[in-house]
């Protein structure tokens, strides 16, 4: 799959750590800037975008879900 520079950029400033991965903790922590997200609505995410079911989400996972 082609990502596009915008969902590559967002997926960086995700992934804090730069392992290549958006965790539980990295996308809630993205998300509080949204008011209080409950653990829970971010295992949801995490659990939708997951395709490979690694419990987290890479690059293409994250392209095809933003879409």
């Amino acid at each position: 799959m082609s990502v596009n520079a915008e969902h590559r950029r967002q997926f960086e400033e995700i992934d804090t750590d730069g392992d290549g991965y958006i965790t539980a903790a990295e996308l809630k922590e993205s998300l509080q800037g949204n008011g209080k997200v409950s653990a829970e609505n971010v295992a949801v995410i995490v659990e939708m975008a997951d395709t490979d079911g690694d419990r987290r989400i890479d690059l293409d996972e994250y392209a095809k879900f933003v879409r």
